[in-house]
């Protein structure tokens, strides 16, 4: 019987594997052995070899361990417990680096040991190894050869980073040494030149003096023989203001010199973490700042040696002048490359708030999808279908794009904690989507207002788009623009049919409003100054008309329609008033101010004669 049931068992199992293929063994976290940890074998002698030679040759250069665990799967836990719990019973749990590789999900994750994790640059390098690693994983389950290209990388992309951090530390102490004896030398030489300027003012004090003297003795014997007195011409002044002056000079420029060698010292400190933080490529600008706020500092120490050499006050004045201006024109751009970063590490820092506002602001605009459908039903009973063509795949757009938001946020939630970068990236691909799904529902809330005034908006827009069409021939004669300018006069043209034939104004609108904001863009370098600010100032003119007519037509709807006054569509109305007020008070003083704040105050009015209740 016991022989039966063994023979039931066995075949169960056989049956299970033909239906479900060889079932997976849970991976507890374990102890590694070496510098590949291989416990099912599914790595060749040879792959292992292909791994170990590298982590080798790192231990022997830094001290520091770089282990590898290659395991079927995390048996249910958080990949970063199971490698923190692995790195606490290895021997890299103080100096060390644990990578680890669950093949059947083509899952990796990475940790430091204790000591390594108080160095702020390690998380940098080890997210950067985890990208690099992450690229040579193509299929899931992964192969073999995937495991070790991947573990290649990321021992290679460690070893980058610990290279240029060697590098680097041993050109800062030469530097730093190289400095050190600048200054120590510039000491000497303005020591030298300070016994030099005393003795000189000894002997000019000893001539006043004896001048003096001569004098008075000379007056004396006048006196005592009864010549007259004469009047002495003007002294000549002691003290030469143009040498004064060129002195003072070279001491600005060499507290100049001093204080951008700080912040290049400091800038530099700041870049090798931006190229750890962000990639190589992305801090690629920020690099060359940095050298040629390097090369300016250079030229300054060289410039000043020519200034203690230099005999003419004047020239030492203009080579003092020109260190100044060398220096204000390379560092400010290093600094602004500085608060770049800045701004971007914040904003990854900020990253859980921004999801939280997305999060909100997807819930919002699936209400505003829903409100939109309601609003086009009641439209279309209102006008012909031919004038509302532009607006029936709206809401099917909309919702592809929240749809395209939901899964970016999702995506950016997941790789919150482990990959910031990728994290931010869905972030902004939701935002955008966002932003695209709003301009189709705004495009439904506005149409009534759009449709009632059609003709004049439609006018309107023709002539600023003819307008802009004229000075773009005018200011360029090139064929640069030429598809920009057909684009411009087809519209033009549609227009001109909707006015005729009311065939889908407001497509031919949108269409209008959309060529005028690119070629806006594309003539204001071609401006000047004054022209631009003449043609921003128009823009806004119109804007806020445009927004003056809707609100205007939304108190009389609310006041004929009391029962409407809902609570929501107060709050829009009294938000749409106090930016129709920014508008009008912007409009002298920043037109570009006044365009936002007035196409802000129209929005806002779409969406309370939008809001749900109205009717």
């Amino acid at each position: 019987m016991s022989r039966i049931r063994r023979l039931g068992f066995a075949a169960i199992m056989i049956v299970a594997m033909l239906v479900g293929g060889a079932p997976a063994f849970a991976t507890e976290p374990l102890t590694t052995s070496g510098h590949v940890t291989d416990p099912d074998g599914f790595l060749s002698d040879e792959q292992r070899e292909t791994i170990e030679t590298p982590a080798k040759s790192f231990y022997s250069t830094y001290t520091t361990y770089i282990d590898v665990a290659i395991i079927p799967n995390f048996s249910g836990q958080e990949p970063s417990a199971w490698c923190k719990a692995t790195l606490k019973q290895s021997r890299s749990a103080q100096q060390g680096i644990l990578y680890v590789v669950a093949y059947e999900d083509g899952t990796n994750v990475s940790c430091a040991g204790l000591e390594l994790a108080k160095d702020s640059m390690t998380r940098p390098m080890l997210d950067g190894a985890l990208r690099a690693a992450h690229y040579k994983h193509k299929t899931t389950p992964l192969t073999p050869e995937e495991a070790v290209a991947g573990s290649r990388a990321f021992i290679d992309s460690l070893r980058s980073d610990y290279d240029f951090r060697a590098r680097n530390a041993a050109e800062n102490s030469k530097r730093r040494q190289e400095e050190e004896k600048r200054r120590e030398e510039q000491k000497k030489e303005e020591n030298k030149r300070n016994r030099v300027v005393n003795i000189f003012i000894s002997v000019l004090i000893v001539i006043v003096v004896g001048s003096n003297v001569w004098v008075w003795v000379r007056k004396q014997r006048e006196y005592e023989y009864g010549e007259p007195p004469t009047v002495d011409e003007e002294p000549t002044p002691i003290v030469d203001t143009v040498r004064r002056d060129a002195l003072r000079a070279a001491a600005e420029a060499r507290r100049r010199l001093s204080e951008a060698e700080e912040q290049v010292r400091a800038a530099e400190e700041d870049w090798n973490f931006a190229r750890a933080q962000f990639g190589s490529a992305a801090a690629e600008d920020y690099g060359r700042r940095l050298e040629a706020a390097k090369a300016a500092i250079a030229r300054g120490f060289d410039t000043l040696k020519q200034i203690e050499q230099t005999p003419d006050s004047h020239a030492k004045r203009r080579l003092a002048t020109t260190i100044t201006e060398d220096l204000d024109k390379n560092l400010p751009p290093l600094q602004d490359a500085r608060k770049e970063f800045a701004a971007q590490r914040e904003k990854r820092s900020s990253l859980p708030a921004q999801l939280a506002d997305a999060r909100e602001r997807l819930v919002e605009e699936l209400a505003d999808l829903e409100r939109s459908k309601e609003e086009l039903s009641s439209i279309a009973g209102l006008y012909p279908e031919s004038m509302l063509a532009s607006l029936q795949d709206n809401p099917q757009r909309a919702a592809q794009l929240l749809e395209s938001a939901r899964a970016a946020l999702e995506t950016a939630d997941a790789h919150l904690e482990s990959d910031a970068t990728r994290a931010a990236s869905a972030l902004d691909t939701a935002q955008r989507a966002l932003a695209m799904a709003n301009a189709q529902t705004d495009a439904i809330f506005s149409a009534k207002t759009d449709l009632d005034g059609f003709r004049e908006r439609l006018t309107a827009s023709i002539g600023s788009v003819s307008a802009a069409l004229s000075d773009a021939k005018q200011l360029d004669s090139s064929d640069a623009f030429s598809p920009l300018l057909n684009e411009a006069e087809a519209a033009i043209a549609r227009g001109q049919r909707a006015l005729v034939s009311d065939e889908d104004p407001l497509g031919a609108l949108e269409k209008l409003r959309d060529i005028e904001l690119r070629m806006d863009a594309v003539l204001a370098p071609l401006m000047t100054q004054e022209e631009a600010r003449r043609k921003a100032k128009e823009t806004a003119q119109r804007h806020i008309r445009d927004a003056d007519a809707a609100l205007a037509w939304a108190r009389k709807y609310l006041k004929d329609h009391e029962g409407s006054a809902l609570l929501d569509v107060n709050k829009l109305m009294s938000e749409a008033e106090q930016a129709m007020t920014e508008a009008h008070k912007a409009l002298d003083e920043d037109p570009l101010r006044a365009s936002a704040a007035a196409s802000r105050a129209t929005t806002l009015t779409n969406r309370a004669l939008a809001a749900p209740g109205r009717r």
